[in-house]
């Protein structure tokens, strides 16, 4: 028996719809553009997941089709903590669907909207662990090409902090290594991403888009978690682009002025604007907000050493003084007795 069909306004949505016979919806979790993503339970055993699913208008288009092709495929080929975990793929009712784990938390969207900015360290440690993760999919070939708040999900963990993954790798370019031909949702001369977090040679459409692009999308995303604002802002997507394309981001220490050198020196050099005095992997990346953290903790250590010293120096010259206007007193006292 054919299941259902599963309506493709989030409007019309009813619980209860199953889906390859092995899955039913319980409720919507997240629509998109050519799609919806629902909180589904195994029907074998009860267990929760996030199902992903094509809307039925969106499967006659290559383009939305060859997307979703490609964030299962790139999903699959990349295996990180830092990266949600495709554990099914199939089709139901001529709409292809992909089964994901079921994450508890929120995204880094939502939580920037709450709280408009993190603290140094929090914003460091979202960042160390996207770099994590884009470390293994570069490895593996893929570069994600829409790295922005909404992509980033903050996991929520019975103890320390969240554990960042990373969503969303419907426009990346693949290019498993020892091949020359990428496997890329690309149409020419048209950009692909989110406008606030593009790099500029991905703003100019260049086909050559490489790991760097990335980095700068991370160090656009560290930017807005330590300042409250993206690097590069308009009125309009268009406006957007065209400062992207021709103006160099801001530093950050414009704009957050107490921010330690070390950690803006970090974003700075993510976010410059010719791709080549970007930090080259990653990995480097990884490396050198550790080192700007440990510096910056380094510095804090030697403040509070300093204010001990200057606390004694002035708890001994105050000693000094009591004994000295004692002394003094004494000395008066004695004199006026004889």
């Amino acid at each position: 028996m054919a299941s259902p069909t599963i309506p493709d306004t989030s409007e019309s949505y009813a619980g209860g719809t199953v889906v390859a016979g092995k899955y039913r919806l319980r409720r919507l979790l997240a629509r998109g553009g050519s799609g919806s993503v629902f909180e589904a339970e195994r029907i074998a055993d009860g267990a929760l997941f996030a199902l992903k699913r094509m809307d039925h208008a969106s499967t006659g288009d290559e383009v939305s089709m060859n997307r979703f092709a490609r964030e299962v495929r790139a999903a699959n080929t990349v295996q990180s903590e830092h990266i949600a975990v495709v554990l099914d793929v199939g089709t139901d009712a001529g709409c292809p669907f992909l089964l994901m784990e079921l994450l508890q938390g929120e995204d880094l969207g939502a939580r920037l909207q709450r709280v408009k900015r993190l603290s140094w360290g929090e914003a460091v440690n979202v960042s160390w662990q996207i770099l994590v993760g884009l470390t293994l999919a570069h490895a593996a070939g893929v570069i994600h090409r829409d790295l922005k708040p909404e992509n980033v999900f903050l996991t929520e963990r019975p103890e320390g902090p969240p554990c960042v993954k990373i969503l969303d790798f419907g426009v990346s370019k693949i290019q498993p290594k020892g091949t020359t031909t990428p496997l890329a949702l690309t149409l020419k001369g048209a950009t692909v991403g989110t406008p606030l977090y593009m790099s500029p040679e991905q703003a100019t459409a260049r086909p050559d888009v490489d790991e760097r692009s990335d980095i700068y999308s991370v160090g656009a995303i560290l930017f807005e978690c330590l300042t409250g604002r993206p690097p590069h802002v308009g009125e309009s997507n268009e406006a957007i682009l065209h400062s992207i394309r021709t103006n160099h981001a801001p530093p950050v220490q414009g704009v957050a002025r107490e921010l330690p050198t070390a950690i803006a020196e970090v974003v700075d050099r993510a976010l410059a604007f010719e791709r080549g005095a970007r930090f080259a992997s990653a990995d480097e990346m990884r490396l050198a907000l550790e080192a700007s953290m440990a510096g910056d903790e380094r510095r804090q250590a030697e403040g509070a050493r300093s204010s001990r010293r200057i606390w004694l120096a002035a708890a001994f010259a105050l000693v000094i003084g009591v004994l000295s206007v004692v002394g003094i007193a004494w000395l008066l006292g004695s004199a006026g007795g004889r």
